[in-house]
Formats: structure tokens, C-alpha cells, sequence
């Protein structure tokens, strides 16, 4: 038996398709080593292939031991970890009035945990290569889907497609793959994912009509954009400009067109939201959401309900990030800690699978998934505390309606699918 019928015989064991070319190699470097080895101990070329062949053993038995090793792995613990909070978000809002007093609210928020987790399971068995090779594609599409929605879809509060303020954060993993596409040296594969993050922040301002939003998502895709620059992926060919310099550099002009953009086109009451956080004295009539909320969290005890738990009740049924503070308003500090160890497991296991990640796709697209879910939490806490200006949000697991869960259970099917083929090196 040759070389290449023995590693074809042992690759048509290995299920998984994706490793097969490398096992291929590996093995064949493997082969010819020690056939070089052979040769120098005065073995003719032909005998040496022979015998470095028949050193590898049965190639079925290898090619089955392969597979076990490559075979694609369901991240049961994340599964676990997901059904876990999703039960326990359902129940938390529930208590906490999030989801009102008829019992039909509470079955259509267990329908959308349902849907939730089979959408994760549906999205982790589906090679996520594909928003590598088309993003723009899939950014184009969209962009139209949400713009046809926002124009034909039911108006609530007067907001039109209120849907879109969870459902644009999916903007986020597809600029992901926008970085991986046009990754590459010179000043114009940098000007373009430039580009996409101040359009991605405008689209998200627009579509989900919230300056939180539009900001929000800019700022991840910033964050992403610099990681992608210290891993090596642009470089503008001027030996003097370092990446941290590049990095300092792009995050400066980015605050900048930020800061004018908010003094240029923001609207008055967003303007005026701003003016009021950073003037609370002067400006209590505006922040009357913010003081009730801190009064009850100022209130709260260890265990049980706040003395000012009664404030927020009015407010948790019209903004989902105040269902942590009604958490802590009506169970104490110590429920309060759960609910933030929950959302730092979360964040952190997230986190362990983009470090676990041996391909560069599989490592920006899991990154953007970590982010979304690192900001959402962090700036949720912050504002629940006073420490951030209010705005509209979505924390994992405690989002009433079905938008803000699809859009989690998309984020976390993608850090499974990622997780799941996620190729191991082979040592043979």
C-alpha cells in the first residue's frame, strides 16, 4: 500500500469533513519523516515508504481512533447553562410583574424560551463559515428585511417594528465576517471596515430608533475592529506606525465622530437625556425613572423587599433592563448577586470559547458574540445603578418578548456552532 491509498483509506473513517485534509497532511508529513529516516540508514526509497506505511498500523483502525478525536462536539454545559437561565428568566419576570398578571403572557414568554432554545440548536448544527464567505450579502439582506419591517410592521408606543431594537444587534456578528473577508494589508482594506462600523451604527440608530442602540453597536464593532488589528490582520504598510498606535488612533477618530454626531443630529430629548444625567439636580423632573430606580436599589435589604420597593413596579412592565432592579427592590441584594453571577458565567464561558478557537473566522465571529453579550450586561448593570444614562437594552435571558430572545439565541447557537467545529489538532 502507497502513501496516498493508506491516508485515503484512513480520512474515509474520519465523518467529520472539515478535518479530513488536515489529518491528510499530517499524517503524510508524519510518513515522509520517517521514510527520510529510513533512507538514511541505507534503505532503498521504495522500502523505506514501505515500511514508514506499515509503522502507522491498520489505516481503518487509525482513521476509526481519528474520528473519535474529530468528531464535532455539542457543548452540552452551554446547552445546560441555557435552558437553566432560560427557565429562570422566564420565572424571574414572572414574579417580578415584568410579563403582567394574565397567565396568557406568562405561556406566550414560555413559548418564546422554547423557540429560543431550538433556534440555538438548529443554529449550532450549521457551519457558521458561511458569514465569511458572504457577509456583504447577508448585510445587504439585512439591512432590506429590517427596513421592509420597520415600514410595514405594528406601531407600539409609536414606535414602528419595535422589534428592531433587539433584532439589529445581529448586525454585529455579521460585520465579523465583514472583518475576516477584508482582512489584508494596505490603507484601503482598513478604510472599509472603518466604513461599515459608522454605517452599521447609523442604520442601527435609525432602525431601532434608539441613539443607545446606534452607539451600542458601534462601539462593539470598534472593539472589534482593534482586535482584529493586534491579532495582525491590517497593517498599512508604514513601519512606524505600530499596531497599539494604529489601535489609539482609529478608537480616537471613532469617539470623535461619535461625539459629533450626538451634538449635530441627535434628537432634543436624547440631548437632553444626556444634559439631565450628567445634571441630576437640575434636571430631576427628567430623571424621575433614574431616582426611582436608585431609591430602590438604595432601599434594598439582604433578603427581602426593598423599603421603596413599590417605585419601579409602574416601570418594569415598559423597560426590560429595570427587571434587575426589581429583582433586587423585592428580594434583596443577595438576589440582586445571582442575578449578576448568572450573567458573569455567561459572559465568561463565552469568553473561554473564543480562546479555545484555532481558526481565524471562528475566532473574530465568537469574539463579536462575547461582546454583545459583555456590553449588554456590563452597560445594564451600570445603568441600574445610576452609573450610566438609561437606555433601551436587552439583558440575555431577561427580555420580555420574542424578539430579544431570538436575538440571544442566535448569538448563542453561534458560540455553539463555533465551539462544535472547532478543528483539534491531531498529534499521530
Amino acid at each position: 500500500m502507497n502513501i496516498e491509498e493508506y491516508i485515503t483509506t484512513l480520512t474515509e473513517q474520519i465523518r467529520y469533513k472539515k478535518a479530513r485534509q488536515e489529518v491528510a497532511q499530517e499524517v503524510r508529513n508524519h510518513i515522509l519523516d520517517q521514510t527520510q529516516a529510513y533512507e538514511q540508514g541505507g534503505i532503498a526509497h521504495e522500502k523505506a515508504v514501505e515500511m514508514a506505511v506499515l509503522e502507522m498500523g491498520n489505516p481503518v483502525e487509525a482513521g476509526v481512533a481519528l474520528d473519535k478525536i474529530h468528531r464535532p462536539q455539542f457543548d452540552w454545559r452551554l446547552f445546560a447553562i441555557t435552558v437553566l437561565f432560560s427557565a429562570a428568566g422566564v420565572f424571574i419576570m414572572y414574579v417580578t410583574g415584568a410579563l403582567g398578571s394574565e397567565y396568557s403572557q406568562l405561556a406566550r414568554q414560555c413559548g418564546f424560551a422554547a423557540l429560543g432554545i431550538a433556534i440555538i440548536v438548529l443554529i449550532c448544527f450549521v457551519d457558521y463559515t458561511f458569514i465569511g464567505k458572504y457577509p456583504l450579502q447577508l448585510y445587504i439582506l439585512m439591512t432590506v428585511v429590517f427596513f421592509i419591517y420597520q415600514q410595514t410592521g405594528r406601531q407600539v408606543n409609536g414606535l414602528r417594528g419595535p422589534a428592531l431594537r433587539s433584532l439589529v444587534y445581529l448586525y454585529v456578528p455579521v460585520y465579523a465576517g465583514l472583518l475576516y473577508k477584508y482582512r489584508g494589508k494596505g490603507i484601503r482594506k482598513l478604510i472599509i471596515p472603518f466604513a461599515f462600523i459608522l454605517l452599521t451604527a447609523l442604520l442601527s440608530q435609525s432602525l431601532g430608533a434608539s441613539l443607545y442602540i446606534g452607539l451600542g453597536i458601534g462601539a462593539i464593532c470598534t472593539f472589534l475592529l482593534l482586535y482584529a488589528i493586534l491579532k495582525g490582520w491590517y497593517q498599512i504598510g508604514e513601519k512606524r506606525i505600530t499596531a497599539p498606535a494604529l489601535v489609539a488612533a482609529i478608537f480616537a477618530s471613532v469617539v470623535l465622530l461619535f461625539a459629533i454626531y450626538i451634538l449635530c443630529f441627535a434628537a432634543d430629548y436624547q440631548k437632553l437625556r444626556l444634559i439631565a444625567f450628567l445634571q441630576p439636580e437640575a434636571y430631576r423632573d427628567a430623571n424621575y425613572q433614574v431616582s426611582a430606580t436608585l431609591r430602590a436599589i438604595n432601599g434594598a435589604q439582604i433578603f427581602g423587599e426593598s423599603t421603596e420597593g413599590t417605585l419601579i413596579k409602574d416601570f418594569v412592565q415598559q423597560e426590560n433592563f429595570l427587571i434587575f432592579a426589581q429583582v433586587v427592590a423585592m428580594y434583596g441584594l443577595i438576589a440582586g448577586a445571582a442575578v449578576i453571577i448568572a450573567f458573569g458565567t455567561l459572559t465568561y464561558y463565552a469568553l473561554h470559547i473564543v480562546r479555545r478557537q484555532k481558526n481565524q473566522l471562528g475566532m473574530i465571529l465568537s469574539a463579536a458574540c462575547f461582546l454583545l453579550v459583555l456590553f449588554n450586561c456590563t452597560t445594564g448593570i451600570l445603568m441600574n445603578f445610576g452609573f450610566m444614562p438609561m437606555g433601551s437594552l436587552q439583558f440575555p435571558f431577561l427580555s420580555r418578548g420574542g424578539a430579544g430572545t431570538v436575538m440571544y439565541a442566535v448569538v448563542i447557537g453561534l458560540l455553539m456552532s463555533c465551539c462544535r467545529n472547532n478543528v483539534r489538532h491531531t498529534v499521530v
